[in-house]
């Protein structure tokens, strides 16, 4: 409402004796008053001097010197909690006449971003009490500016006209008011003194923005870096009487695993890895994807998702180019689970039904799983060393995958890319709890599922989805899944999509004997008449997603393109954990029709594959179901599964495939499948599209020239998703 709207609803209210005269009229001349000096009031506070004024408060109320403050630096990161931020935001309205939001500073959590605010809310502010304020300080001269609003203010008499009309008022009013107090208003508590802004300094534990670069590398891989200098260890609390140890290990990584000595047997290390290279940051746009109508849906689904970046960590593999090495040259990476990760000979027993114990002591492990660069990623070792590995181990994996795809920190900032992990609780609990540290408020978000997905989203600043899922083992292929549709729905214009699974303890490996799915070999074995059960791993991957037309336009390196994904559950079946034909059959179906893909044009897949009596068998037999709807041709498209070398990830199980079918696209080669000798007495492949590859073998072409694979991932909850990948060939 404008100023002259205003005083006609004034005088209307006084016509109506809705409102007394004199008070009317003070309202009036104060409008007026505000009109002549509001914009030069607004002028006085600069962006300069705000932020000046932010400092000040800060230092006052946190008792923070000058130079410990930073623009980099989140107000928590600075000791700031919610009781100060209150105290904070109550000095700062008071100062400025402004009324600021107690939780403003979880909105805008450093210094620069809180000051740019509060400059535009006083230029958007009418300025009601701001230039009262102002023109009381400065004997109505608004270019004494904000210097003079640290004194106190005391209450002045208005001007003459204003008297003349009240006495009159005084001597025609029947109902004379009483005379107004002359007492002046309190002073504000303290001064804040406005000056020049002075230049903060990085505290000595931040890590400058600049080693947080993600510059594109040349062959998308990151260079080496000398690790930081070692740090003093650091004790979390007070480990309970025969609880293991906790210890937090900074400074190098080592360059291999240590030889565990019978004094650190069984103990679990916090340690840190050494940080990344710092980087100039190379700025690339990324923009937003076009609207498409909504009865153009399926044709922007058909344009398909681009793969831009990836990253992962596997049992015998650092790197996706050791995984590559290790699939390409057919090696197994399970073994013996090492006394250094846990005591699994203290549980186990060959009798496989045996109570509380195991009858499988392999598994695939990742190694450095106790080593983090907390200071990385504004991380304070003492909340790193609370933090479940696997939100550590997925962050730095997040941050490679970008990395991989060609994009600094800065490019991705205030972006709307989702996050989508597959994933589930953790055992690390049990660690915490054995030290007395499972009840502290780091251990509430360092072991929740949906702050493993939130982590990079927070540290980024990402603004898209961020969403956790537990489907067990179709988990991570799922989230793909989920990316995807965010994509298609333009929910997001680039997601992150993966998993992560690690075992603390070997509690995993008992629940799985007592379901006895484990093989009693040690050897998992898809697809043969051996195959006695799976073997439990570690792992984690992320891949970059981001529509295929626009990664088109940022010319970004493509691995592949997705054509397309589904999801469906199997409902009531044999018991809970039993897989269904006809589900599967029914998703792999739905998928080809609704993206129009033809399964003869599939010449790889990436099968689920566990290596189990009952899965495999009625895998196979939806994909030869569902592919002899579209096609009548034969021994065409081979069958492989990377648990015969890694064994089962679980959670991250489906972007391993998932990776794996990448590395094969760029190679051009499909891996052979270990541990095949005869093919499942269950399994009929005679006249189906299907053959097992068991050597390394050139990719051939399929009918359109190209190169095409599906893989599927069913999670023991009957969750299950395929998902169609095509190789991008520019020009195509």
């Amino acid at each position: 409402m404008s100023n002259g709207e205003t005083i006609k609803d004034i005088l209307q209210q006084i016509k109506d004796h809705k409102l007394e005269a004199r008070e009317g009229l003070r309202r009036i001349n104060e409008l007026k008053q505000r009109g002549n000096a509001v914009s030069g009031a607004q002028q006085a506070y600069s962006p300069e001097a705000v932020e000046q004024l932010v400092k000040d408060v800060l230092c006052r109320v946190v008792k923070l010197q000058p130079e410990e403050l930073s623009h980099e630096l989140s107000f928590k990161e600075m000791g700031i909690d919610s009781i100060s931020s209150v105290e904070i935001v109550r000095d700062l309205n008071e100062a400025l006449h402004i009324q600021l939001d107690g939780i403003l500073l979880y909105d805008y959590p450093t210094i620069p971003e809180l000051a740019r605010y509060m400059v535009n809310e006083i230029q958007k502010n009418s300025g009601a009490g701001l230039v009262k304020k102002v023109m009381e300080a400065t004997g109505h001269n608004p270019a004494k500016g904000l210097q003079e609003l640290r004194e106190p203010v005391q209450s002045q008499r208005l001007n003459h006209r204003y008297e003349y009309m009240n006495d009159l008022i005084d001597q025609f009013s029947t109902n004379k008011p009483a005379a107004a107090s002359s007492k002046p208003k309190a002073p504000m508590k303290e001064p804040v003194n406005f000056k020049e802004p002075v230049k903060a300094s990085e505290p000595a534990t931040a890590t400058p923005r600049a080693a947080r670069s993600l510059s594109p590398v040349t062959g998308r891989q990151a260079k080496e870096e000398k690790a930081p200098a070692a740090q003093a260890p650091l004790s979390a609390g007070q480990p309970a009487s025969g609880a293991p140890k906790l210890t937090l290990k900074t400074g190098p990584a080592p360059i291999a695993p240590a030889v565990p000595s019978a004094e650190t047997a069984g103990k679990i290390k916090l340690g840190f890895a050494a940080s990344r290279p710092a980087e100039e940051p190379v700025k690339v746009k990324l923009e937003a994807s076009p609207k498409v109508p909504a009865v153009q849906a399926s044709a922007a689904a058909a344009e398909g998702i681009a793969i831009v970046g990836l990253s992962g960590r596997f049992p015998g593999a650092a790197s996706a180019r050791e995984l590559w090495r290790n699939l390409r040259d057919g090696v197994s990476s399970t073994g013996e689970i090492p006394a250094s990760r846990f005591d699994i000979r203290a549980l186990y027993d060959e009798d496989r039904k045996a109570d509380q114990k195991t009858y499988c002591t392999v598994a695939g492990l990742l190694d450095h799983v106790d080593e983090f660069d907390p200071l990385f990623f504004n991380i304070s070792p003492k909340e790193a060393e609370i933090m479940d590995p696997q939100q550590r181990i997925f962050l730095e994996e997040a941050w490679k995958a970008l990395e991989d795809a060609g994009y600094s920190d800065q490019a991705v900032q205030d972006t709307r890319c989702g996050v989508f992990v597959g994933c589930a609780p953790s055992d690390y609990t049990k660690h915490l709890e054995a030290n007395r540290l499972g009840n502290t408020a780091d251990a509430f978000t360092g072991t929740s599922s949906s702050i493993l997905a939130a982590r990079i989203s927070y540290f980024l600043n990402l603004k898209g989805p961020s969403i956790s899922i537990d489907t067990a083992c179709s988990s991570s292929l799922v989230a793909v899944h989920q990316a995807c549709t965010s994509l298609w729905n333009e929910e997001c214009d680039m997601a992150l999509a993966g998993g992560i699974r690690l075992m603390i303890t070997p509690d995993s490996m008992v629940q799985s004997s007592q379901m006895e799915i484990l093989s009693a070999q040690g050897v998992c074995r898809p697809f043969d008449q051996a195959a006695d059960g799976t073997l439990l791993s570690e792992g984690v991957g992320v891949v970059v997603l981001k529509p295929l037309k626009q990664a088109l336009e940022n010319r970004d390196h493509i691995y592949g393109v997705i054509r397309g994904s589904g999801v469906n559950q199997d409902g009531r079946t044999n018991g809970i954990t039993a897989p269904s034909v006809n589900s599967q059959i029914q998703l792999e179906k739905r998928v080809y029709e609704k993206f129009r893909i033809d399964p003869a044009e599939i010449n790889y897949v990436e099968a689920h594959g566990t290596g189990t009596a009952l899965g495999d068998p009625i895998e196979v037999k939806a994909l030869i179901e569902a592919f002899r709807e579209f096609t009548q041709d034969s021994q065409y498209c081979a069958l492989g599964s990377v648990k015969a070398n890694i064994g089962h990830a679980t959670m991250a199980a489906g972007v391993a495939g998932m990776i794996k079918i990448l590395l094969a696209l760029k190679n051009r080669q499909i891996p052979p499948l270990i541990h095949y000798s005869r093919l499942n007495e269950k399994i009929r492949l005679d006249g189906s599209p299907f053959y097992i590859n068991t050597e390394l073998v050139d990719w051939p072409e399929n009918k359109r020239g190209s190169r095409m694979a599906a893989i599927s991932g069913f999670g023991f909850s009957g969750t299950n998703c395929h998902i169609v990948i095509e190789e991008y060939r520019r020009g195509s």
